[in-house]
């Protein structure tokens, strides 16, 4: 199929209707090289083509270059990935309904980690922004990638503090992933691109739309295991994704929340439904293990973000206690410089000074540098 790889970018990137339609004609057809060489007859002999589509086909195919249309994109650093690649996302590949090809920014979710989409209202609450940043750190910290849409509220803040917590996030857009939407969320948008990823089943240049999101919201759900909705009223664009997690054989958990609270009909509801309640990432954990062999979920730890010092005296320690001056021997450290540091590891309730002078590791969490 790789000699085809040029139409197959053409054919995902046209500006066309339901995108689950795309991956049946482009099979029905044979090959996507048919797709852009026939006729409007030969279209229309095509399961799934009407004669509107057909139209519409041959109007996007006019002036395409498809040598240097592929040639020029291959120079903006976004991939293309089809269905058909080995690099497709499990998960998404075994999704009724998965998208034809992705365009990519950055990485792509790996297979082997578990990964939980944190979504919820754009308007949300001070509870909800202060959840959506607890549970985003917290599964960052077991090695959880995020997914989610980085749309203002909710999504946004949940990844940015995955991220700030040295974990991994990606969005999923409702346009091509050269577009940065909202704009207002362009810091999180250039920090997606090297931390994370963003994805889009959209070609490059189109432009957000209504109706893109609800199939965006789709491919959010399917790269999941599990989806955690923070706030959501009863009709909003969260509890679409809610249905289409469960259609997906998806598990969905919700935060609770007030009952005189219209951003917390939506989670209650789904509560009523079979929703799993949860309070913390421990919870999430627990429900997504079975997904995971028991030796993976053994060797996950927590990881925690720490200024440069803190980290090396972190790892330095063990269960058993250590001396000051011998963890400043050992990493060739200045004395104040690792009391320093132990001091603020006790804070953050990681080491404990169980005699005069020595120190032990509470928590066997992965640390990495930061500040």
């Amino acid at each position: 199929m790789k000699e085809d790889i040029k139409y197959d970018y053409w054919w995902a990137g046209m500006k066309r209707g339901v995108p689950g339609h795309v991956k049946r004609v482009a099979q029905c057809a044979g090959s996507t090289r048919r797709l852009y060489e026939a006729d409007k007859v030969e279209l229309m002999s095509i399961e799934g083509i009407s004669e509107n589509y057909a139209e519409d086909i041959i109007r996007q195919r006019k002036g395409w270059d498809i040598e240097g249309k592929y040639d020029d994109f291959m120079k903006t650093g976004i991939r293309f990935i089809p269905h058909y690649s080995d690099e497709y996302p499990r998960r998404l590949k075994e999704t009724a309904g998965h998208p034809f090809a992705l365009f990519v920014l950055g990485d792509l979710p790996e297979d082997d980690k578990p990964s939980v989409a944190v979504i919820g209202a754009r308007n949300c609450s001070q509870y909800g922004r202060l959840n959506a940043k607890r549970f985003g750190a917290d599964l960052a910290g077991y090695g959880v990638n995020i997914i989610s849409g980085m749309a203002y509220g909710i999504d946004g803040l949940s990844q940015e503090e995955a991220i700030n917590s040295g974990g991994k996030s990606f969005a999923v857009l409702g346009c091509g992933v050269n577009i940065c939407y909202p704009a207002s969320n362009r810091r999180l948008y250039d920090r997606l691109k090297e931390e994370g990823g963003i994805i889009s089943e959209y070609g490059i240049y189109n432009e957000p739309k209504a109706n893109m999101f609800p199939a965006r919201n789709r491919i959010i759900s399917a790269l999941s295991d599990l989806v955690l909705i923070i706030e959501a009223r009863s009709r909003s664009g969260t509890m679409i994704t809610a249905d289409m997690a469960l259609e997906q054989g998806r598990d969905v958990a919700i935060l609770p929340g007030r009952i005189s609270d219209p951003l917390s009909m939506g989670c209650l509801n789904l509560w009523k439904q079979g929703a799993y309640p949860v309070t913390c990432a421990e919870d999430i954990m627990y429900i997504i293990d079975s997904a995971f062999d028991n030796k993976k979920k053994k060797t996950m730890k927590k990881r925690i973000r720490l200024p440069l010092n803190e980290k090396r005296v972190y790892d330095c320690l063990e269960p058993y206690a250590k001396s000051i001056g011998r963890i400043s021997d050992e990493l060739d450290m200045e004395l104040r410089d690792v009391i320093s540091s132990l001091v603020e590891l006790a804070i953050k309730d990681l080491a404990q000074e169980t005699g005069k002078g020595f120190y032990v590791k509470i928590k066997d969490w992965q640390a990495v540098c930061g500040e």
